[in-house]
């Protein structure tokens, strides 16, 4: 496997956690009691800057290059960069409701719910397509100089979480740490 596809991967491994605590936190919203909306204003905010920033952009790289190669099944890889683009608009909606809360204006929490609810479900199908079907094209049609390629034009951030204590996401890479361990 690739360094690029295999980050790529370690990244989706990332984001599914982050996404089951969107979904406790999105439970203890529909349950009447008040999650932590910090650290789930915090995961979005990491999700949004990690994967809008560099995680995206490298996989449409990724996409392109197999849709330059003429590959069997391009409206698979055309849907997943059209994807990137709504999943951003879904996150930034939830982002601002959660901003919202964080600054005491009064919204429905069934509204907050269903934003949040959209943005889990939309990344876990999405996460679903690249893994089972994206990914393994990758795998198969790319050559090492495909990925070499690949990898020089990719944004070349490390990811925020990855690091040792990052100061940016502190509470959320202690929560990851803590999930991690237990």
């Amino acid at each position: 496997m690739s360094a690029i596809l295999h980050r790529l991967h370690q990244d989706h491994v990332r984001l599914g956690r982050l996404l089951d605590l969107f979904e406790a936190l999105l439970d203890q919203i529909h349950e009447g009691d008040e999650p932590d909306y910090g650290l789930l204003k915090e995961a979005l905010d990491y999700m949004c800057a990690y994967a809008d920033g560099i995680h995206h952009p490298t996989e449409d790289l990724v996409f392109q290059r197999l849709l330059d190669q003429g590959v069997e099944t391009p409206e698979v890889f055309e849907r997943l960069m059209r994807q990137h683009q709504s999943l951003t608009q879904v996150a930034q909606r939830f982002q601002r409701a959660l901003d919202a809360i964080l600054n005491e204006e009064v919204l429905l929490r069934e509204d907050v719910e269903l934003d949040g609810r959209e943005l889990l479900a939309t990344m876990r199908a999405h996460l679903h397509l690249e893994e089972e079907e994206a990914f393994p094209v990758a795998l198969e049609r790319l050559t090492a100089a495909d990925w070499a390629a690949i990898e020089a034009a990719a944004p070349a951030v490390d990811d925020p979480l990855a690091g040792p204590d990052p100061q940016q996401f502190r509470a959320l890479y202690h929560y990851l740490v803590e999930q991690a361990a237990g």
